[in-house]
């Protein structure tokens, strides 16, 4: 009966994070947290504010009237899948840079300038967090997202994981949380991020520097083999995901490793999204 209990639990709880009211889930005051810590070992989620998504959505949003055209990506060609799962597949690389090196370093250079004032972050996601600074305190950065989002990102998170999604959704992305990660080996400061799920239904996280700036690094998921278990990716490069496979940072040894992450949702759809989510992050 306890193990029903908990799976029981599990699912309301993911079901919760995607339900069209995105409100809190309305468990009694004197257990909630109790219940939440419970649930975020079970499933190893950095994210348990899924319903704040509603809102943190808007600052990414590109301006009605912006202008923009798509790239277009050919599979096999421009990236690489990894993960087979029904017809499609659920990890991707990109084959060459997403974003340039002046962009890149424009978004560090940023992120660095912010922390001179404010300091990074290391606590916004409770359960795993990061040593981060968020994209929606970074104006240069944002501006750029937004376009970047519209005219490279979601199209090629429509050709790598269309098979997946609904039909006539592709156009429903949004960028719900995007901040940039540093990791430090120099200064002693975070060199890894331990094995979670992301709350969200896709993710992806681009290089922000050289691989030769830094030893070790990637992204280590555990639905790849034993002998090759880490995505390794250089400057500008991308990496896709579901959003609810097990995966984490893979520790650097030395030198500052930087990247910018976001989870994406899928608007409208959060039916389909509990659904899918929960099929998936056992693989």
């Amino acid at each position: 009966m306890i193990i029903v209990a908990v799976i029981a639990f599990d699912l309301l709880v993911i079901a919760n994070a995607f339900s069209s009211s995105h409100t809190t889930p309305s468990y009694s005051t004197t257990s909630s947290s109790r219940r939440r810590r419970l649930t975020s070992s079970l499933l190893n989620v950095s994210e348990l504010h899924v319903p704040g998504y509603a809102k943190t959505k808007l600052p990414f949003l590109a301006p009605p009237d912006t202008i923009y055209q798509e790239r277009t990506y050919r599979p096999n060609v421009d990236y690489t899948s990894l993960v087979p799962y029904q017809d499609g597949y659920l990890i991707h690389t990109t084959t060459n840079p997403i974003f340039t090196m002046d962009e890149c370093r424009m978004i560090i250079d940023e992120a660095e300038r912010k922390a001179r004032h404010a300091g990074w972050t290391t606590s916004r996601h409770g359960n795993h967090p990061t040593t981060d600074i968020p994209i929606v305190e970074l104006p240069t950065t944002l501006h750029f997202l937004r376009r970047a989002l519209l005219e490279r990102i979601y199209p090629l998170l429509r050709s790598q994981f269309g098979n997946h999604l609904p039909p006539d959704s592709g156009k429903r992305l949004r960028v719900a949380d995007g901040f940039v990660v540093k990791y430090d080996a120099t200064r002693g400061g975070q060199t890894q991020l331990k094995p979670h799920r992301d709350g969200s239904i896709l993710s992806f996280n681009i290089a922000l520097n050289p691989m030769s700036d830094y030893d070790g690094g990637g992204t280590w998921f555990a639905s790849l083999p034993n002998n090759e278990p880490v995505v390794r990716i250089d400057v500008g490069e991308i990496v896709t995901h579901s959003s609810s496979l097990l995966h984490g940072g893979h520790g650097i040894t030395s030198g500052q490793r930087y990247i910018m992450v976001c989870f994406v949702i899928l608007e409208g759809y959060d039916s389909w999204s509990m659904r899918f989510y929960n099929q998936v992050r056992n693989l």
